[in-house]
Formats: C-alpha cells, sequence, structure tokens
C-alpha cells in the first residue's frame, strides 16, 4: 500500500467511526437499541396517541391515529432501521420504490428507503390501510398524558410551516391572512408571527366544535419589546365571533377591559375573568409575570364549564370567576377564531402590541393538566 493510500484509508476509517458515533449519540434520547453492526431500532419510551396527517398522490388528505408500530427501512447508517413514530416529524416520499426524507422532532433529517408495503390510520371512515405508494407526505403530531387517551381535543395547529396550517393535526384549515410563519422561532420549531393592527390568521370551526366546558391553550412571545401595556388588546390574542361577526370571546392584556377591569382578560360566551381589579392608563406586564421574563415564552390557557371561566398562565390559575354560559350562542352555529383580526367582517379588534404564537389547540374538555 503506497503512503497516499495508508493515509486515504486512515481518514476514511475515522470518518466512518465518526458517522458511527454521530448516529448513536443521535438516538440516544430516543432509546437507540443496536442489535447488530447493520441494524437499528429507534423507539420512543413515552407512552404517547399518534396523530397523522397524510397526504396523498391525487392531493387527497386523510386525518387520523396513525397505528402502525415502526417505520422500517435502510439508511446509510444502518441496514435495517425500525423507527417509533413518536419521534418523526415528518416524512417525504421522493419515489414509489421507498426512497424517503426523514424529518426528526429534534429538526435532523436522513435520507431512507422505507420498506414498510403501506400504513394504518385509523380516522372518521374507520381504520384504513394505505398502500406506501400512494402517499406524498406525511406529518406526524404526538398527545401524551391523561387527556390524550381520554380524548376531547378538537383542534391542534403546530404553526411550524404551511403544511402545518393548511392542514393542522387535528381539526379545520387555518387562513392566514396578514400574519406570517416563521420557521424556527417558535416554542417548538415554527410559529406564527402578527405585528399590531393586522388581521393574522383565521379558523372556521363547524358548529358543535365548542361544548359546554373546554380550553383553549397555545404558547406566546410577545415580541414587541415594550414594558407595560394599556386599555385593551395589548396585545390581543384570539377572538371568537359568531356566524354574523359578534363578538363573543377574546383573550388579551388590557389595563382597562371596558368593565373596570384590568390585567390578563378573558371573556368566553357571557363568562368574563381577570386578574385584577380597578383600571388605570398603562399597566407593567411585571405585574402579571411576577417578575419572570414577559417577552419569553409562556403558556396561556382559558378553560370554562357551565358557570365558570379561568386563566392559567405557565401552568398555575391566575384567576377564575363564576358566572353563567350562553350555552345557546355557544351551540347556535359555526364560529370564527381570528388571531386576532377578522378582515372579512371590517372589525377592528384593536391588537396594539406585536408577538409569536404556537401549539394552539383546543378541548372540549376542561383542562387543567399541561403537558410543557
Amino acid at each position: 500500500m503506497t503512503e497516499s493510500s495508508e493515509i486515504w484509508y486512515t481518514i476514511h476509517i475515522i470518518k466512518e467511526r465518526a458517522m458511527k458515533h454521530l448516529i448513536v449519540a443521535l438516538f440516544t434520547s430516543a432509546a437507540l437499541v443496536v442489535s447488530a453492526a447493520d441494524e437499528a431500532t429507534v423507539a420512543s419510551t413515552t407512552d404517547a396517541t399518534i396523530t397523522a396527517n397524510a397526504t396523498l398522490k391525487d392531493g387527497s388528505t386523510v386525518k387520523g391515529e396513525f397505528l402502525t408500530q415502526k417505520i422500517t427501512g435502510s439508511t446509510v447508517f444502518a441496514n435495517q432501521l425500525a423507527l417509533d413514530p413518536a419521534i418523526i416529524k415528518s416524512l417525504t416520499f421522493i419515489s414509489t420504490n421507498g426512497e424517503t426524507k426523514v424529518t426528526l422532532v429534534n429538526g435532523d433529517t436522513f435520507a431512507m428507503n422505507i420498506s414498510n408495503a403501506g400504513f394504518k390510520i385509523k380516522s372518521l371512515l374507520g381504520e384504513l390501510e394505505i398502500p406506501r405508494t400512494n402517499f406524498r407526505s406525511l406529518t406526524f403530531s404526538i398527545f401524551r398524558g391523561r387527556n390524550a387517551a381520554d380524548g376531547g381535543l378538537v383542534f391542534y395547529c403546530t404553526c411550524d410551516d404551511d403544511t402545518a396550517t393548511k392542514t393542522p393535526a387535528v381539526g379545520p384549515a387555518v387562513k392566514i391572512e396578514l400574519g406570517q410563519i416563521i420557521v424556527h422561532e417558535g416554542k417548538n420549531n415554527g410559529s406564527l408571527f402578527v405585528k399590531p393592527g393586522i388581521a393574522g390568521a383565521e379558523v372556521v370551526f363547524p358548529t358543535g366544535t365548542f361544548t359546554n366546558e373546554g380550553c383553549i391553550e397555545f404558547w406566546a412571545n410577545m415580541a414587541s419589546g415594550k414594558t407595560e401595556f394599556s386599555t385593551g388588546g395589548d396585545p390581543r390574542f384570539i377572538v371568537l365571533l359568531d356566524e354574523k361577526g359578534n363578538e363573543k370571546s377574546h383573550f388579551e392584556f388590557a389595563s382597562n377591559d371596558g368593565c373596570g377591569n384590568s390585567g390578563l382578560s378573558g371573556h368566553f360566551f357571557g363568562l368574563r375573568t381577570q386578574t385584577h381589579t380597578g383600571f388605570n392608563y398603562t399597566m407593567p406586564y411585571s405585574d402579571i409575570f411576577k417578575g419572570a421574563d414577559y417577552n419569553g415564552w409562556h403558556h396561556y390557557a382559558l378553560v370554562w364549564t357551565p358557570t365558570s371561566l379561568s386563566i392559567y398562565l405557565d401552568g398555575k390559575k391566575a384567576c377564575s370567576s363564576a358566572g353563567r354560559l350562553n350555552t345557546e350562542e355557544l351551540a347556535r352555529g359555526q364560529i370564527v377564531m381570528d388571531i386576532p383580526l377578522n378582515r372579512n367582517t371590517g372589525k377592528s379588534y384593536n391588537n396594539k402590541s406585536a408577538f409569536l404564537i404556537d401549539e394552539l389547540k383546543i378541548w372540549n374538555i376542561a383542562k387543567t393538566e399541561f403537558d410543557f
């Protein structure tokens, strides 16, 4: 062997060993079990319900619980690889022979030649077994814990990208108005960025989506850099409207909510609650967050029952008020959710601050425990 050949061979071996160490490090957190040098199984250690959004070659879409236990195939680093769908964000099928781009939940990507003949999805039509050759793409969402097992999730948008808004993990499509999806700037991957005074996005929910108890939860980052908020909508995160465009619910910061109250304020079909009584021209965000970084990511939840409305901030109850839910209005027709303006009706809800919103979910149970 010549000196140059020895150098090449040595470099090749170093690269090969480094790649093997990299792959092992990549999957260690997902419970990688290597059964042989060319076989690997990647499994999730968390009991979870996996929901799939499938786009087929003819443009059809299918949503439902993903029942296939493992995605199997080969890669450049393992001749036999089995992936748990819980660690996969998406699959993009490049050709009918199984060539696929795999994107993991941590953002890593690699090519894989998938060997599954098809995949099982439990949809509204029942259990469907769809041949792999019919798929264009698959995206996955994970729901963990008690509420996932009990059901109750009626809407979930990750806000990761355009595909995530057009075909949310659960529920109807999100129509982006003047808001902007910013990839890799969310709590988890992408998020929706809304500037002051514009219509960000809109979702139309069919009659019966909202029930007599429920929860709207999301992550938000107030990107304005402001230290205090003023009267009404500073920012206003969401608005719910009836079929005629009449406001029935909102969730916002307000130093005066119009009823002599202030702070983090919620209103839902006749129910109202807020963190502070009395009102001022302005109010510091620090009064709500008690020293936390109010411009960072925080978790918000608006929870209602027939007799109460509560606000949760970062998993802790911030306020709660008794009242009477207007069940007739809630059940009357479709409900439109705007983030936070409605251009279609010409109404302005006076959002005064920029913000990012991510991981938006709606439940038909009064959810009070949140998976962070």
